[in-house]
């Protein structure tokens, strides 16, 4: 059974990013689901390697090295992509690489390894606090490591162009 084809059994994933505890999933809409939020509201991706990133969107020869340096930044490319949605008008999309590149952040980027890209969002009920039981309760598989599950800092997010770069958060 391939993984992206059967988005209906699609596990939701609880596990700690290289920021915060965070949900993880192949089906954006089951993501936005279970998070309160709209079905059809943009969801990042995150990936483990820059090799997947080339395969999904172009990123602009001007802010190449910014990409490929940044840590714990997510970017909002926009223009046609290959998972651009059915019906939508709205070609963006944020995607995070997480690269092994610090001891701690080793295991959130070799889970990924296991999957082409998978959807990602905090852990928590849509404009609430984390807490720990709602986590807990809404996952169907939680992966731990040495670092537990705990809420911290999320990343900080531009939207790129060919022209600009723009702080969101």
């Amino acid at each position: 059974m391939d993984f992206f084809t059967d988005c209906e059994v699609a596990p939701i994933f609880l596990a700690q990013s290289d920021t915060t505890a965070g949900f993880l999933c192949a089906d954006f809409v089951k993501l936005n689901a279970i998070k309160g939020r709209l079905k059809s509201q943009n969801t990042l991706l995150t990936l483990d390697s820059f090799c997947k990133l080339k395969n999904l969107v172009r990123i602009p020869e001007k802010y190449k090295n910014r990409v490929r340096r940044s840590t714990k930044n997510t970017f909002i490319y926009s223009g046609k992509h290959a998972l651009s949605r059915e019906g939508s008008e709205n070609t963006k999309l944020a995607i995070r690489v997480i690269k092994p590149h610090r001891l701690q952040e080793t295991s959130h980027a070799d889970f990924l390894r296991f999957f082409p890209f998978l959807y990602s969002s905090s852990a928590n009920a849509h404009h609430q606090m984390f807490h720990l039981d709602f986590a807990l309760q809404k996952a169907d598989m939680v992966i731990l490591d040495k670092r537990g599950l705990a809420e911290s800092q999320p990343s900080k997010i531009y939207k790129i162009s060919n022209f600009n770069l723009k702080c969101i958060r």
